[in-house]
């Protein structure tokens, strides 16, 4: 196993310092690109204000990893799809609260309906 002097030596290397710093680089480029990629996807399935999205991206694009915090911080807690079937479905229950009373209703007719019909077999 070398020791920790033959590794800051070959570290401290120009050649291989080079490759190092390029490799880190490299890396920070493409978690700047991946969190621009993400953030753009995101805040289309979130909102349709055109302004709102332009500003968010904007955020990332420019500070980063903070740009990045920020963001999460105010961005819309649902996207359009999850707000659509939430309303979709307190639309479905107020239509159901509004129906059960007729329902019952629709009971007590059909009851009544079979208590005239038994009396009249009964008659007969």
């Amino acid at each position: 196993m070398p020791s920790l002097s033959e590794i800051i030596s070959w570290v401290s290397d120009p050649d291989i310092s080079r490759i190092i710093i390029a490799a880190i680089l490299g890396y920070l480029i493409l978690l700047w690109v991946s969190l621009i990629i993400w953030t753009t996807k995101d805040i289309i399935s979130r909102s349709n204000n055109v302004i709102y999205q332009i500003i968010s991206i904007i955020l990332v694009v420019v500070l980063n990893i903070f740009g990045i915090f920020i963001y999460l911080g105010i961005r819309p807690a649902k996207t359009l799809i999850e707000k659509f079937f939430e309303d979709l479905e307190y639309e479905t229950l107020a239509q159901a609260s509004v129906q059960t009373p007729v329902l019952k209703d629709k009971k007590k007719r059909v009851h009544k309906r079979d208590n005239n019909n038994n009396k009249q077999k009964k008659k007969q």
